[in-house]
This record gives C-alpha cells, sequence and structure tokens, in this order.
C-alpha cells in the first residue's frame, strides 16, 4: 500500500538495487521492435475480453532470448531483456487521457519470462508501492512461482509512471531529504503535481492535466488492453499490498480476462476509512501476540509490551532520547527518539519484523534502566531502512503520489484550496476521540511517515479535473466462477487481516480469506531481511494458482507451523541478568557458564537479525566489538571482542544458511570475571518452535545445555 513496505524489492538486500535497477534499462533497439500499436490509439477502445490464443500463450517457451534476438507475442514484438534472468521486454503506446483519443500517448512497459516446459497459462505480477516498478521485482515473481515456472509464463507488468513504463520523475520529491511531515515536504509534493500537468501537450498545444491521470483505473485500462495486444488466454492476477488495491480494481472491470486472482495484504477499495483505523487496533494486539508466541518473551509474561510503548510514549513528548548509535552503514552516528519517531516505529512494525522484536524490551530499558542503546540503534535502524529518503531509483515518488492523492480517501476535499484542506484536517484531528490512535494523539499520528499514510502529503496536490474512481461496481465484484485468494498476515498492521476478511466479503462468494499467524506485511513474497517466514504463504499461493478450484478445499495447514518472531523478553544490562541455558543429561557447567554460552548465542542472534538491514557487511556490537559477514546464501559471521552485554565478549564464527533457516556456531565468551566458555551453538530460524542446541566447555567441564530463541 506505501512505499515503506519494500525498500529492496524482493530480490535480495540493499545491496542489490544496483543490479535490480539496471536491469530495468531498455536494451538499444529499433521503435518498432518495442512500441508495436495493433490499430490507431484514436480508433481502438480498452478490450471487454482479449482474444484467445493458446499457441501465442505458449509458444515462446521454445525460444531462449539473446540481444540479437526478437520475439512476436499477440500484435507487440518483443526484444530480449538486457539483464539475467533472461526474459523478454515489451513496450505498447497507450493513451494518457483516454477521454482525450488524439492526446498524448505513454509507454506502458513489461517483462515476459516463459515457462520452461510447455505452458499452461500466464500468471500476471503486479507490484506495490504505488510507485515500485514490478520488473524491480522480477526475482521475487519468480522465486514465488517456483515449482509452477515449469507450466506457467510469467509476464512482470509496469503501471504507468513507474519502471519500464515511463516513470513520474520529479527530481525534487525523488531527492527529497529529511521529515515528510513538514510545509517544504508538502511544498514539493505540490510541485511534483504542477509538474505532471505541464509534461504533455495536446494536440491544439495546451497542457494536459495528468496529476489525476495515474490512478488505479487507468493503469487497469492499460493491462486490458496489453493483454490483448499480446493475445493471452485468462490470465492468474497476483497482486501484493497496492498490488492488492490495482487487482481489486482490474478484477471488477476485466473479470472475463482472469482465470483466477491472488491478493497478498490486501486492504480495502470499497469503504475505506481514510483514518485507517485498524492499524492502531492491529498495533495494540500485535505486539503482545509477538511477546506470548516467542518463548523467551513469553516465559517473562503477563509483561505487555504496548503497556510500556505507552510510558515511552509519555516519556517522549516531553523528555526525547538522544545519543550515539550505528547507522546502517557501520558509522558512529547521533540519533534523537522522539515522540515523532515512536509513531513511525509502531507504524513500521507492520513490515518490519524487527520493531516487533525489539521495541518493548528497548522501552523497558529506557524506562526502567535509563538505557538507551537499543532504542537508539531500533530507531536508527528501521527508521533508517524504512523511511530514508531519497528514495532508491527504482521507485517513482511522484507516482506515488499520483495514485495516493487521486484514489486513496482524504481528510479533506481535494477540491478544496490548499488551505481550507488545512482547516479541514485540523477539524478532522480534533474531531477525533481522545483514544482513537492512543497511546497518541490524533494529530501526532497524522504526522507519520507520509509514505506510510498519506494523512498530510496531499495537502498541496492540484485538484482533479477527472473523476475516475477505481471501483465504480458494488458488490459482489466479480462474478461467482472466478476465485479469489486473499492472504493476510495476522501481525500485518499495514493492511490489517480484518480488512482483507472484509475484501474477500466485498468480492463475493468466490473469494476466500486466508489468514497466516505471525508474518507481517505480505505473506507470499521472500523478505530479503527476514527470509523463511514466507513459506506458508508461498505454498498456499502455488496450490491456489495451479489449480484455483480447489480454492474451498487448500491445505491450509502450513498455519498452524510459522515461525514466531523472535521477540526479546528484555535487553540485559549485564551478564548476571542473561537468562542462562537450560542444563541437560552431562552438564557440568555452572550457572555463570551456562549464562555466558547463552549471551554468546544472543550476540550472533542479534548479528543475523541485523545483516539484512545493513548497506555494508560490518557492523558493531550493541555494547562495543564488532563483527563482519561474507556470502550470500550462506553467509559467515566473524565475531571480534562482540558485546551483547557490557561485562562479557564474543569470539568466533557462525554460518547461517538463508535457504534453510540453520544456523550453526563456534564462539567463545570471555566474561569479565570468570573463566572463557567455548560452546557449539545449532538452531534454525525457520522453526515454529526454534530451540538452540550448546555443547562445549568451560575450565575442562563439560557443558550440555539448549535454550529457547531469542
Amino acid at each position: 500500500m506505501r512505499r515503506s513496505v519494500r525498500r529492496v524489492g524482493l530480490g535480495g538486500v540493499r545491496g542489490a538495487l544496483a543490479a535490480l535497477t539496471a536491469a530495468l534499462v531498455v536494451p538499444a533497439a529499433p521503435a518498432a521492435d518495442l512500441v508495436v500499436p495493433a490499430a490507431p490509439l484514436a480508433a481502438r477502445a480498452v478490450p471487454s475480453v482479449p482474444a484467445a490464443s493458446p499457441v501465442a500463450a505458449s509458444a515462446p517457451q521454445a525460444q531462449s532470448p539473446s540481444q540479437s534476438q526478437s520475439l512476436q507475442l499477440g500484435s507487440v514484438r518483443l526484444s530480449a531483456c538486457e539483464k539475467n534472468p533472461a526474459g523478454w521486454c515489451g513496450k505498447v503506446a497507450e493513451p494518457l487521457d483516454r477521454g482525450d483519443p488524439t492526446g498524448p500517448t505513454i509507454g506502458v512497459g513489461f517483462e515476459w519470462y516463459p515457462a520452461t516446459g510447455t505452458a499452461q497459462g500466464t500468471v500476471v505480477a503486479v507490484d506495490g508501492g504505488p510507485g515500485w516498478g514490478s520488473t524491480s521485482s522480477r526475482s521475487g515473481y519468480l522465486g514465488l512461482l517456483g515449482p509452477l515456472r515449469a507450466r506457467r509464463n510469467l509476464l512482470v507488468f509496469d503501471l504507468r509512471g513507474t519502471g519500464r513504463s515511463q516513470p513520474i520523475t520529479c527530481s525534487g520529491l525523488q531527492n527529497f531529504h529529511g521529515s515528510t511531515d513538514t510545509d517544504a515536504f508538502r511544498q514539493t509534493v505540490a510541485a511534483c503535481g504542477d509538474q505532471l500537468n505541464h509534461t504533455w501537450k495536446r494536440s491544439d498545444g495546451s497542457w494536459a492535466h495528468a496529476s489525476d491521470l495515474f490512478g488505479t483505473a487507468n493503469a487497469a485500462r492499460d493491462l486490458a488492453d496489453v493483454l490483448q495486444r499480446l493475445q493471452l488466454p485468462k490470465v492468474d492476477l497476483y497482486g501484493d499490498s497496492y498490488g492488492t488495491w490495482f487487482a481489486q480494481t482490474y478484477a471488477s472491470r476485466y473479470p472475463q480476462t482472469l482465470r483466477s486472482v491472488t491478493l497478498d495484504a490486501s486492504y480495502e477499495v470499497l469503504g475505506l476509512d481514510p483514518w485507517y483505523p485498524s492499524t492502531m487496533a492491529t498495533a495494540r494486539t500485535a505486539f503482545g501476540l509477538a511477546c506470548l508466541r516467542s518463548p523467551a518473551c513469553a516465559a517473562k509474561a503477563p509483561q505487555d509490551p504496548w503497556t510500556a510503548i505507552t510510558r515511552l510514549a509519555t516519556r517522549l513528548r516531553t523528555t526525547p532520547v538522544s545519543g550515539i548509535t550505528t547507522d546502517l552503514s557501520g558509522h558512529t552516528v547521533t540519533e534523537t527518539v522522539t515522540a515523532a519517531t515512536l509513531v513511525d516505529l509502531v507504524a513500521n512494525a507492520g513490515f518490519d519484523r524487527a520493531v516487533y522484536k525489539g521495541l518493548g524490551a528497548a522501552a523497558d530499558a529506557v524506562l526502567d534502566h535509563g538505557d538507551t542503546a537499543p532504542l537508539l540503534r531500533l530507531a536508527a535502524q528501521s527508521v533508517g531502512y524504512d523511511n530514508t529518503m531519497p528514495a532508491p531509483p527504482s521507485y517513482s515518488d511522484g507516482l506515488y503520489f499520483a495514485v495516493a492523492c487521486t484514489d486513496y480517501p482524504q481528510l479533506f476535499d481535494m477540491n478544496a484550496p490548499p488551505a481550507q484542506r488545512a482547516q479541514q484536517l485540523r477539524q478532522a484531528e480534533a474531531s477525533e476521540p481522545a483514544d482513537a490512535f492512543a497511546p497518541f494523539t490524533a494529530a501526532e499520528w497524522a504526522g507519520v511517515n507520509a509514505y506510510t499514510d498519506t494523512f498530510t502529503g496531499c495537502l498541496g496536490w492540484p485538484a482533479p479535473v477527472h473523476h475516475d474512481p477505481p471501483i465504480t461496481a458494488t458488490p459482489p465484484l466479480v462474478p461467482a466462477d472466478l476465485p479469489v485468494l486473499v492472504l493476510g498476515g495476522d501481525l500485518d498492521s499495514l493492511t490489517p487481516a480484518a480488512g482483507g476478511q472484509r475484501v474477500a466479503e466485498q468480492t463475493g462468494p468466490s473469494a476466500r480469506f486466508v489468514g497466516v499467524p505471525n508474518l507481517t506485511h505480505i505473506t507470499a513474497m521472500a523478505d530479503p531481511a527476514w527470509p523463511g517466514p514466507e513459506a506458508c504463504g508461498q505454498n498456499l499461493y502455488r496450490q491456489f494458482t495451479a489449480d484455483p478450484g480447489t480454492l474451498a478445499t487448500l491445505d491450509t495447514s502450513c498455519t498452524a507451523n510459522t515461525p514466531p518472531i523472535p521477540t526479546l523478553a528484555a535487553y540485559p544490562q549485564q551478564l548476571a541478568d542473561v537468562v542462562p541455558a537450560a542444563p541437560q543429561p552431562g552438564d557440568q557447567a555452572d550457572p555463570a557458564a551456562l549464562g555466558a554460552a547463552a549471551a554468546g548465542v544472543a550476540t550472533v542472534d542479534d548479528a543475523v537479525g541485523r545483516y539484512g538491514y545493513l548497506d555494508g557487511d560490518k557492523d558493531s556490537g550493541l555494547r562495543g566489538g564488532s563483527w563482519s559477514a561474507s556470502g550470500n546464501t550462506k553467509v559467515t559471521f566473524t565475531f571480534s571482542a562482540t558485546r551483547w552485554v557490557p561485562d562479557a565478549s564474543t569470539d568466533g564464527t557462525a554460518v547461517w544458511d538463508r535457504s534453510d533457516g540453520s544456523v550453526t556456531a563456534e564462539l567463545t565468551v570471555h566474561p569479565a570475571q570468570g573463566p572463557d566458555v567455548t560452546v557449539d551453538a545449532s538452531w534454525n530460524t525457520f522453526a515454529a518452535t526454534p530451540t538452540v542446541t550448546l555443547t562445549g566447555t568451560v575450565s575442562g567441564a563439560s557443558l550440555q545445555a539448549t535454550l529457547p530463541m531469542p
């Protein structure tokens, strides 16, 4: 739904951005190879039913593209894409404004990946944001299909204004630095809208009012036209986050072009409250659920992380927390956490598992011990990773607002002048019950990052002149013979499960909602920072897409075994505060040694949790020392005097296999007082109930123990 959802587009950690972005460049080729209108645009209407051509859909599978080749698919000639995995790239010209058939056009691009075997159909994938080019997530969609690649083509479709589809580039907005809750940012957004209204000219020389021509309805018309030109039979449409808003719109308008629809992390197009109240309602319960489902945190019950967050909000409102920490590039920086920062952290939890893992414990550390280190580092990590400006090149800030300010409900009248809109916003804030967003006020909550919710971002966007709502139908939105799978994580506060359930109801009797415990935003696509939890969502998606007729009888047993978020019970202040590992038969170690072994494991767990967020391959320990990482699928961590607690350091190595979740570590823990502890540890981050097995020695005595994670 919002930009913050996936900063790296699903292909890997941040370092993969350059490679993913480079793949967006269309190779040099004659224009006719990429833009092949089937008929003069002025004479053609968007199709209601594309022509069926099974031969055209399956023919490309036998051809392996090379730079010198082109491919005819329907009426469109595709060129070989320039990056692996090898695919075919195409572009067609679509009217910028279908109400002005002689007006300017916009290029709409896509990538085609033929089935590796005999094709039996085509999956169309559309990314979220809005603003992400779907083609920046090509590797994620190919991974999502997995074994279905043998018999499914993949069409990765860039919505107008993104990726290969003439991306909107408002340089001031794209390169903006600083808070989005400022007049400077809102003026920059307004300038972007004005730029769009002075970019395309009509045949009479006047400017096209384009700031409201990038809405979802026009994007749906584009896809319907492309499917007709490619002459594809009914397709399987997958959308995640904002992609579900698009998919609902498309399915309601063109159901006859679809074999199935999957909505992953869905929110309502119809009846959406502009305050998104289910976000806060979900957050209030989700932090507690994450704790209760994690053995180490649950053992400290009945602590409630939300109580700590509420107390912290009161403290920060008058006394911000400021201090030195380490940023995602390994640099020492000064970080300040205010009530506004806490708003962003709570909002980010819906798609950033690290916030669920550590915020409650970090709040307790500040309030109970004056220990600011965990909170400062978490803020630098989450805000630095999820909210930092400017955006990566594969994301269009301008498209985000062109959609949000056109399609999303606002707390003010978009037809009113900006000053009046601001007054209406203040009235909306004042009219909310005092506890509506507790522990925050309505005004504080409205100041959340504008790419999470556009409460204030559209205050200066140009007033619309086109009326083009995404959905004009009334429920049920699709025919009873079109199967629709709606997936949602029960810890997703960005697009909460309650909204997904309402979407399923609005879609009609052919839709089914399946909730997946322990998952945040998006259930089936891999999260580069936290690989593994998406396995259940992938399983459900592949079952359904292989045979949509089995929707009612899907095997959903995996939902009982999704791994919990390893939520921290506390940040220990010293080694004596670390909960010791539990001795097992043959153990001769004393409690102090078992505590040291547990501290060593926590050091590794901390590094594993941090790794996916970093810009590089080096980091500091929470309390000092350092570690480095190398490798990709199998990541090797090397620890050098790394401190989880001030009075013990850890040396050694650990290997995390990101493909199967296994972690093996060989560590030596050096307590400030007492003998060194040498320990081998192993566990699996994908396990539903992860348990660490430890073997080692201390002063010649055997150490045999287990430990719940984290």
